[in-house]
Formats: structure tokens, C-alpha cells, sequence
């Protein structure tokens, strides 16, 4: 069993000693989703839009611990992979303080050219605490045995800090490493400020890098604007 395997399984672990109280209070069906516009598109600190503009949106459903999800954005990877679908089953819930997720997605590049590994699953697992000043400390671990295109083995780990300013204003960055089969690692990081429009607006500022730069523009320092609007 390799590192990460063992960082997912502790969290889905920790998941079976969750309270009865947490994991049957409330036992109705509750919709939310959002949709969203970017300058660019960029995941695990790299672009993914090619300095073109992003559209996405998602939609959930919860019942319980238990949460149903669905998206779609816009890429642009190469010159035939333009769109990517998610289909996520998960939990979520609380221990000793600290909030816990962890779920499974069933991944598809749009568009794929013949021969390329277009379909994926990817694990992703949160461990999260928010202090008394506002503060929020996460660490998030995001895995798979099969990733698309030539890669196999990836593993994104990142730490996270954001910090509530007031009922407007947050801040909030993060470093990550990553980790890819055939070797391909890099570095990464994101700050930026947010700011609430409205309860379900906000409007997010974004620096991104890595230590790759040799790897592409890509890889390469940008700074995104972002639109969000929740439901």
C-alpha cells in the first residue's frame, strides 16, 4: 500500500467512528450548485484553458453525511480535448473539531482524440479546522491509479490557509507538490483575496506558480479573476 493510499484510507477510517447523532441528524435531501466565469482556467495550480476564459458549473445533492455531485467546464488541452464532466460520490462530516471529507469522481475529457485515456477516477480527501479568529487550516489530498493521457500514478497534496476579514473580505493561499508517473513533478502555489458581492456572489483575485516554468506556459505564473454564483 503505497503513501497516499494509506492518507485515503485513514481518512475514510475516521469516517466510521463519526457520532450516530452526525451521521443521521437531518435526514433530508438538500440542492445546492453554482456556476462560475474565469479569466482562465487553472487546476491543481496550472492552467487548463490555455490563457482562454472558463465557464463551469456544478450542481450537488445531500442527504446526511452522504452527497451526489455533478460538472462541467471548458478546457483546452492540445488541439481536440475542449470540455471535462465529473461525476462525484462522497461523505463528509465532523470529529474532535475538525471538518472531514472524502469522495470519489468519475472523470471524461471531452473530445478526446482516438487512443487517448480519457476516462479517469480520482480520490479526494479534506481534513479542515476553523479556529475562533476566522482562521482556516485544510490539508487536501487528490489521487489516482490511472490518470488521463500518457500519465498513470498522480498525487496532488496541498495546504491551505484562508482567513475571514470581515462579512466582505477573506484571503486565503496555498503550496502544493504533485506527483506524476512517468515523472513529471513540480511545486505549485496560489494566493488571492475574495470578496463577497452578495451571500451567493462573490468575486475571487488569484496568483498562480509553479517551479516548473520549463514545463510549459502552463506552468508559468498567472493571475485569474473569477465570478462565482451559488444556489
Amino acid at each position: 500500500m503505497n503513501w497516499a493510499t494509506g492518507r485515503v484510507l485513514a481518512i475514510v477510517t475516521a469516517f466510521t467512528f463519526l457520532p450516530a447523532s452526525e451521521l443521521h441528524a437531518q435526514q433530508i435531501w438538500k440542492w445546492s450548485g453554482q456556476i462560475g466565469a474565469a479569466s482562465e482556467g487553472v487546476s491543481k495550480d496550472v492552467a487548463e484553458t490555455a490563457g482562454r476564459g472558463q465557464l463551469r458549473g456544478a450542481v450537488e445533492a445531500a442527504y446526511g453525511p452522504v452527497f451526489l455531485g455533478a460538472s462541467l467546464r471548458n478546457l483546452h488541452e492540445g488541439p481536440d480535448v475542449d470540455s471535462q464532466q465529473e461525476y462525484v460520490l462522497g461523505t463528509r462530516g465532523k470529529l474532535a473539531g475538525f471538518d472531514l471529507s472524502f469522495s470519489g469522481g468519475y472523470k471524461i475529457k471531452g473530445n478526446a482524440p482516438s487512443g487517448f485515456d480519457a476516462n479517469f477516477v480520482e480520490f479526494e480527501g479534506t481534513i479542515a479546522r476553523t479556529l475562533s479568529s476566522g482562521t482556516t487550516l485544510r490539508l487536501t489530498d487528490v489521487y489516482t491509479a490511472d490518470a488521463p493521457g500518457p500519465a498513470r500514478r498522480d498525487n496532488f497534496l496541498e495546504f491551505g490557509v484562508a482567513q475571514v476579514i470581515d462579512k466582505h473580505w477573506s484571503v486565503s493561499g496555498a503550496v502544493a507538490a504533485r506527483t506524476i508517473t512517468p515523472k513529471s513533478d513540480y511545486t505549485g502555489m496560489n494566493i488571492g483575496v475574495s470578496y463577497a458581492l452578495r451571500p451567493k456572489t462573490s468575486i475571487d483575485l488569484r496568483y498562480y506558480d509553479t517551479n516548473q516554468h520549463d514545463f510549459g506556459n502552463d506552468f508559468k505564473s498567472r493571475l485569474v479573476v473569477a465570478v462565482t454564483q451559488g444556489f
